[in-house]
Order: C-alpha cells, then sequence, then structure tokens
C-alpha cells in the first residue's frame, strides 16, 4: 500500500522537496498542486488537468485532503460561531468566529489543551495535551471558509489565540503561517494574522528570525514580578524585564507595532500603582495596548473591573502617547470569548482544575518553548 502523505501538512517548499525526493519532480509542479488545491478547490489529483495523465497516475494516492468535521456549532446572541471541530489527528478542538461591526475574524486553536498554567483562563484548566499539527489548523481555517457560505460571509483576519500556547508549537505555527499567507496557498495578508504569546522569550527571539511578517502579541497581564509569577506561572523562567528587554529588540518594519495584551482583573492587576507603571516599562518599546476585560468564568476566582475603571485605563494610557484599545469580548453567552475555550469533557472538574494549574506552576517552561 502506498505510504500517504496529509497535504495540508507541507508548506509549498515543503511539497516541492517531497516531489524532488520521492518523484526527481521540478518544483514549479509544487506550484501547480497548491493552484489545483488552495485555489480552485480540487482535491482529486484526477482531475488536475494541467497535469500528464502519467504524473497523475504516479501521484495517485499519494497524498490525503483530511477536512475538519463539525461536531457543533453554536451562535452567540452577538452572532459569534463557535465550532467545535474534530480535526484530522482526531482531536475535538475549539475555533470561533468572531463578529465584529466591520470585520470578521477566525481565532484558531494550536494545541490540544495549553500547558502554560494561567489561572484566568479555562484553556489552562485542560492542561497540555498535544500539540496540533498544521493540517489541524489549516482544517479550522478551511472548515470555516466552506460553512460560512450558508451565512454569506467569510473572515478577514485570523488570529493564533484559541486553545494553547501558539509558540510552544512553533515549528507547527511556522509551517502553517507560511501556507495561510502563501500567494499560491489561501494567500491571506501577512498583516491580517496575529500570533499570540505568553512571553516565551526564546521562541519570540527565533519567531523574529523567521521574517514571516504577521503580527505578534505578547500577553502582560502585569506591571511586577510577583503579580504576573501569580497569574502566570511562565514569568518564573522569563520574568518581565527579561520578556521587555527581547521585545525592546523585536525588528519591525515601518509603522508596524507590537500588541501588547492586558488582561485586566479586579483588584489584581489594575490597580493606581499598575496604570503608573506600565507606561514606564512601555517607554522604549514600539508597541500598542489591548486592554481586555476579564470574562468571568465559572470557578476561577477573578472578577472583571467596572467599565469606569476601564474607559480610566484607556484615557491615561492614550493621554501618555501609548495607543490604546479595548477589546469588549464577544460570544460570552456561548463560552466563546477570550480564555474560555475549552473541549466541555474537561471543563470545571474542581479536582483537575488544581492538578493541571499546578502542574504548569511547577513545569521549568525554558524546557520545551521550541517544538
Amino acid at each position: 500500500m502506498t505510504d500517504s502523505v496529509n497535504f495540508f501538512d507541507l508548506s509549498r517548499k515543503d511539497l516541492a522537496d517531497y516531489l524532488s525526493e520521492k518523484f526527481s519532480l521540478p518544483a514549479f509542479r509544487a506550484n501547480q498542486l497548491f493552484d489545483w488545491v488552495y485555489k480552485k478547490n480540487v482535491w482529486d489529483i484526477s482531475q488536475m488537468s494541467n497535469l500528464s495523465e502519467v504524473l497523475r497516475d504516479q501521484l495517485a494516492g499519494h497524498f490525503t485532503f483530511p477536512e475538519a468535521e463539525i461536531k457543533d456549532r453554536q451562535i452567540s446572541n452577538d452572532g459569534t460561531r463557535k465550532y467545535l471541530f474534530q480535526v484530522p489527528s482526531g482531536r475535538t478542538i475549539e475555533t470561533v468566529l468572531i463578529k465584529q461591526p466591520k470585520r470578521q475574524t477566525i481565532c484558531v486553536s494550536s494545541q490540544y489543551g495549553c500547558g502554560m498554567g494561567c489561572k484566568f483562563c479555562r484553556t489552562g484548566t485542560m492542561g497540555f495535551i498535544a500539540n496540533l499539527k498544521p493540517s489541524d489548523i489549516v482544517a479550522q481555517v478551511l472548515g470555516i471558509l466552506k460553512d460560512a457560505k450558508e451565512f454569506g460571509d467569510g473572515f478577514q483576519n485570523i488570529v493564533f489565540m484559541g486553545m494553547g500556547e501558539p509558540l510552544h508549537n512553533y515549528k507547527t505555527i511556522i509551517t502553517t503561517v507560511r501556507i495561510l499567507t502563501d500567494p499560491k496557498g489561501l494567500a491571506i495578508s501577512p498583516r491580517r494574522i496575529t500570533v499570540s504569546t505568553v512571553g516565551l522569550v526564546p521562541a519570540i527571539e527565533k519567531f523574529a528570525e523567521a521574517d514571516l511578517g504577521v503580527n505578534l502579541a505578547i500577553s502582560l497581564n502585569a506591571t511586577d514580578d510577583a503579580t504576573r509569577t501569580e497569574i502566570m506561572p511562565t514569568n518564573k523562567a522569563f520574568p518581565i524585564d527579561t520578556l521587555l528587554g527581547t521585545l525592546k529588540k523585536y525588528p519591525l518594519a515601518g509603522r508596524k507595532k507590537l500588541t501588547i495584551e492586558y488582561v485586566m482583573l479586579a483588584g489584581v492587576n489594575d490597580r493606581d500603582e499598575d496604570l503608573k507603571r506600565l507606561p514606564r516599562l512601555l517607554k522604549d518599546i514600539k508597541c500598542k495596548v489591548n486592554l481586555i476585560p476579564y470574562n468571568e468564568n465559572a470557578g476561577l476566582g477573578f472578577k472583571s473591573p467596572s467599565e469606569e475603571k476601564v474607559y480610566r485605563w484607556f484615557k491615561v494610557l492614550n493621554e501618555q502617547f501609548i495607543f490604546t484599545s479595548v477589546r469588549w469580548s464577544k460570544g460570552k453567552d456561548i463560552n466563546a470569548a477570550c480564555g474560555q475555550l475549552v473541549t466541555e469533557k474537561f471543563a470545571l472538574n474542581e479536582t483537575s482544575i488544581k492538578n493541571n494549574l499546578q502542574q504548569a506552576e511547577n513545569k521549568n517552561s525554558k524546557l520545551a518553548v521550541i517544538q
């Protein structure tokens, strides 16, 4: 039986290398296959008419084109859609299409669970179970594109802010972004893609070297190490000064900026001293700030600040010449908002939550950053 390769795990360069090694074919054949699959949406090699019959017979059976299967789809009062997908690797993960006034955004998952242990995030209560493959992430995007036809809509942006820490699954993210942005692939503009991270410094440095042209968002969420370590255990390995030192050196072209994400937790990181410190911390970093009022997830013990406080922070930071926006979450009524994604069979068992978060807190995050 022919060994088959999942087509959606391969960047165009990976595909060209495979075709060269396996069949001694020139690189333009990879261009042709990408065009058929991603532009013409033809996944049957026998139907690829600009390939000779001999070549089609040669390639037959060497590639699979598995799709994500929708196991569940929920629609929020605000129009946001949350999908439970079974992806090609067999995992069931959550993906969200966020409805916004002027655009729609896909929030994709990069891992099954998450090992970072952020105390305010439901996904962290699952613990780390497995990395997703490029095909698992591409399948989420293709699955939503296909389903969107039923609603007469689509998407403009993609954010890697779903289940998992993207840069903890570094190699997969690099391959996936190359597929998504490839002019002969899905041809999504790099400026419309954002990869988020809790601040894994070695992976951030390596990500900069990859020079993919996409946006990077960093979850800061505190202005002092004691607080950040309490709510984000990765701060033990990469404290604020280390993280910010790396961000100061991050290469940015033209008017591009990093995004500093700040989840506001009432009484924890929204104090007056935090508001005073934040502009000083960000002084030499080319960035903008995204304030995220916390989504109150049952069982995790945190509260959202008042709207008055959120707008005060917004006003003060903008007065300090730090461009700041507020991200009011969508899809709260279907648990599709920021920090709420979790496969329900793992959701909010008190014992497992404590065990999974404790495991993440005890783990030295330096050991498994770039995978």
